[in-house]
């Protein structure tokens, strides 16, 4: 019985135009009706996704996995249950990084705050998408004890497939990388990602991992559709995804998590 649900939102939930369809509303109703938690697993902050939330009534209730595992938050008592952070240190290796591969540098402090050298077409989609605002920083003067959630390597899609191949193997080999978006190269913390908090929000809540169910479509998305108990891929995953999956639902434009929701329960 699936009493754990994580759902990635970009290129799984919302569709093209960045909408939930009211195929996926219902049956995430219906899914709860039955029992399960149902929690919004992404790499988003959660000014990212409040307005989702609220279609789907969940804004004050539930769990939510944001930034790509490295926090898991309870909506319910509005507080933080677990994060998992990265030093100053990697910050300024992955600054140096940039510059080496010619691409650009965000970075989420562990106050969310969003941190940038300068401002470009990418970190506008970062801010417009996630209604969040941003300071300008020079990297090079962070501290090696500051600590943040995450930071991203930021181009465009064929720049940034060339440049992930070249990051050096010291910062590969202790640091976990994955691809989000065709845009978006996130780093983070080595034990942590949504697989990794999946289980640990499972544990929390006492619930069996073949209990569990994972829906995305993305790099990112990976770890837990391959630990959850029912793990599925969506039609338009990155084609690396599919191997990961028990079960490959209709694409996001065709409202494939509710006809996953309603697979997994057998309607």
């Amino acid at each position: 019985m699936i009493k754990l649900i994580t759902i990635d939102l970009d290129g799984t939930l919302l569709d093209d135009k960045k909408n939930i369809s009211e195929e996926n509303i219902k049956a995430i109703k219906y899914a709860k009706e039955k029992g399960a938690n149902v929690v919004i697993s992404t790499g988003r902050p959660i000014n990212g996704i409040k307005g989702y939330l609220k279609s789907l009534d969940l804004l004050d209730d539930g769990y939510l996995i944001l930034y790509n595992g490295a926090m898991i938050y309870s909506l319910k008592d509005k507080k933080v249950i677990s994060t998992t952070l990265i030093d100053g240190k990697i910050i300024k290796r992955l600054y140096e990084e940039s510059k080496k591969l010619g691409v650009y540098i965000h970075a989420f402090r562990d106050n969310e705050e969003l941190i940038l050298e300068e401002y470009n077409i990418y970190s506008h989609k970062e801010v417009t998408l996630n209604k969040i605002t941003f300071k300008f920083y020079d990297f090079s003067k962070i501290k090696d004890d500051d600590l943040f959630l995450k930071c991203l390597l930021v181009e465009g899609k064929e720049k940034l497939n060339y440049a992930e191949k070249q990051v050096s193997k010291d910062i590969t080999n202790n640091y976990t990388m994955m691809r989000s978006a065709p845009i978006f190269l996130e780093f983070l913390n080595k034990n942590t990602d949504k697989g990794i908090a999946l289980t640990k929000l499972a544990k929390y809540l006492n619930v069996d991992m073949k209990d569990t169910m994972a829906i995305g479509d993305a790099g990112n998305d990976i770890s837990m559709i391959a630990k959850s108990g029912f793990g599925v891929a969506m039609k338009n995953s990155f084609e690396e995804v599919f191997q990961y999956a028990d079960y490959i639902t209709d694409s996001n434009e065709n409202s494939g998590v509710a006809k996953a929701i309603y697979k997994a329960f057998d309607k």
